[in-house]
């Protein structure tokens, strides 16, 4: 949103600087599990943030993604949860256990992910994007060819094509609800 249409609606009288959350629901694995979401879809007004709203039980967790387009801060509301960071000039996996009220800050492009180790975990994650996207692990293994795999690899295409072929969509929360969720 330009500084002159921000500047519009603030003078507008219909304003209206509050949102309901639970209106606004991501992903829902279950009643357990579940991601709320305030972007500037859901808020026009926000300008280079957003949050999501995320309950893990335990055993499951947000599946490994990146943002390419934004750095994100998480705080530990409740709960514990173990959370790793693939950090791309070393390579190495940097892994942190969080209860509150710490938090952990995850660079613009960093593969990570998000593993719940006590029912009730209930993280903030804060965005410096007002319109994040996200690439998903499950994604990436589901609609690369198991050719390439192949080719670049030398894993076997027809092994990978069936142990990768229970992702059948993006995954988001895991295990998925086959695996008992």
């Amino acid at each position: 949103m330009s500084n002159e249409i921000a500047a519009a609606a603030l003078a507008s009288p219909s304003l209206n600087l509050s949102f309901d959350l639970s209106r606004s629901v991501f992903f829902q694995r279950n009643d357990q599990n579940f991601i709320l979401q305030q972007f500037a879809g859901q808020t026009p007004m926000l300008q280079n943030m957003g949050l999501l709203d995320i309950y893990l039980s335990r055993g499951h967790s947000v599946e490994a993604h990146w943002h390419p387009n934004a750095a994100e801060f998480v705080y530990m509301v409740q709960g514990e949860a173990i959370i790793s960071v693939l950090n791309p000039f070393t390579l190495q996996v940097l892994t942190y256990r969080l209860k509150n009220p710490q938090t952990i800050y995850i660079p613009m492009g960093w593969w990570h992910w998000e593993i719940a180790t006590e029912d009730r975990t209930h993280m903030l994650a804060f965005f410096d994007n007002s319109m994040v996207q996200t690439v998903f692990g499950s994604d990436v293994l589901r609609k690369t060819p198991p050719e390439v795999f192949q080719l670049i690899y030398g894993v076997n295409a027809a092994q990978l094509a069936h142990v990768l072929k229970p992702i059948d969509q993006t995954v988001v929360i895991g295990p998925p609800s086959t695996r008992g969720a």
